[in-house]
C-alpha cells in the first residue's frame, strides 16, 4: 500500500500525505549538487555493482538530504527529516534495497562536504526494527508527526471524512494495544532491543492521551487503551468491511522471545515542543530514528486476544532478511 492506497481509504489523510508528495519530484533538477549526484553512479561507493533501481533511489534521496541540510537544528529541519523518513519507506519498501546501501547513501552528503558552513544533515533512520509489518508503526508515526492536526480536524464534526478519521485513530489503538502486549514495552527505551519501535509506541500513548482521549472540544467518546471497547464499532459511523491482520495479534520469537520497540523522527511545532518537553528536550529523536497498515487488524473483545508466536519473515520495507 502507497500513498495513492492510503489516501483511498482514509481520505483525511491527503491533507498530511501531501506533505511526503514533495519529497517526490517527477525530475531532479540540481545542476548545483551535480557531482555529488554523481556519486549514486559510481559503484565504489558501495562496494560493488549496484542495480539502477538502487541508483534512482540514490539520487532521490540524496537530492532530498541536500536540500533538507540546514546550519540550524531547529524545527524546520527536525520536521523536514520526519517526513523523508516517511517518504523514504514507502519509495523504497518494494525495492528490497538493504540497510547497507540506504546508509551509505546518508553518509555521502557528510563525506563530501566542502569548506563553509557546517551543515547538519538528516540521520540514518530504518522503520525495520526487525519486526513484524513495520507498516503498523508507520501508522502510529504519521499519527504522531500530526497529533494536533488529527485534534483539529476532529473537532469539526461537520467533515465528511470524520469516519474516515476516527476508524484511523482506532486502527492506531489496535496497533497500539496489540504491539504493547506483544512486546512488553517500557518507558525507557534507550536500552531496549527495538528502541525505534518503542519510542514510537510511547509517543504514541502520549500524544493521544493528551490529544484525543477526554478531549472537551471533541465530540467524540474515544476509548482508553485498557478499555474493552471493541475498536471495529464507532460510534455514528456506518460498520465497514475489515480486514484483519494476523501479524499483529502474534508475538514473533527469536531465542526465548522478542519484544519489539520503534522510536519516531518527531513532527513539529506543538506535537515536537510537547514532546520536547516531556522528554526535557532529548536527542533520541535522531538516535536510529524509525504506516501505513496494508493488512488491518481488528482486535475483537480485548480481554480474549491470544498473543501467538510466529517464526518471523521480514518480507516487508527496507533491510537485510
Amino acid at each position: 500500500m502507497g500513498f495513492s492506497q492510503l489516501k483511498e481509504k482514509y481520505q483525511f489523510l491527503g491533507e498530511v500525505l501531501n506533505l511526503y508528495d514533495k519529497l517526490d519530484p517527477a525530475e531532479i533538477e540540481d545542476d548545483q549538487n551535480q557531482d555529488i549526484l554523481s556519486l549514486c553512479d559510481k559503484s565504489t561507493n558501495f562496494r560493488r555493482n549496484h542495480t539502477e533501481v538502487e541508483k534512482v533511489v540514490c539520487k532521490r534521496l540524496l537530492n532530498n538530504l541536500l536540500q533538507l541540510k540546514n546550519v540550524n537544528y531547529d524545527d524546520d529541519f527536525i520536521k523536514g527529516c520526519s517526513n523523508l523518513y516517511v517518504w523514504l519507506y514507502f519509495k523504497i519498501k518494494n525495492s528490497m534495497i538493504s540497510n547497507d546501501i540506504i546508509n551509505k547513501i546518508f553518509e555521502l552528503p557528510k563525506s563530501h562536504q566542502s569548506e563553509g558552513p557546517k551543515y547538519n544533515y538528516c540521520l540514518y533512520f530504518s522503520f525495520n526494527d526487525k519486526i513484524p509489518n513495520p507498516e503498523n508503526l508507520m501508522k502510529l508515526r504519521i499519527f504522531n508527526d500530526n497529533a494536533d492536526i488529527f485534534k483539529s480536524m476532529l473537532k469539526d464534526v461537520k467533515r465528511s471524512d470524520v469516519c474516515s478519521l476516527k476508524r484511523y485513530v482506532y486502527k492506531c489503538i489496535e496497533v497500539y494495544r496489540a504491539m504493547y502486549i506483544s512486546y512488553n514495552f517500557h518507558l525507557d527505551c534507550n536500552s531496549h532491543q527495538y528502541k525505534n519501535a518503542c519510542n514510537i509506541i510511547n509517543d504514541f500513548k502520549k500524544l493521544y492521551s493528551s490529544f484525543i482521549y477526554k478531549n472537551h472540544d471533541i465530540a467524540h467518546d474515544f476509548p482508553e487503551f485498557s478499555s474493552k471497547t471493541p475498536t471495529n464499532i464507532i460510534e455514528g459511523c456506518p460498520s465497514t468491511e475489515n480486514t484483519a491482520d494476523s501479524t499483529l495479534n502474534k508475538t514473533p520469537q527469536t531465542g526465548d522471545s522478542m519484544r519489539g520497540v520503534v522510536s519516531p523522527a518527531l513532527g513539529f511545532t506543538p506535537v515536537r515542543k510537547f514532546l520536547s518537553f516531556r522528554k526535557k528536550k532529548s536527542s533520541r529523536a535522531f538516535s536510529n530514528l524509525g504506516a501505513e497498515v496494508e493488512n488491518e487488524l481488528i482486535i475483537q473483545q480485548f480481554e480474549d486476544t491470544k498473543i501467538n508466536s510466529v517464526n518471523p519473515k521480514y518480507n516487508v520495507a527496507y533491510g537485510s532478511i
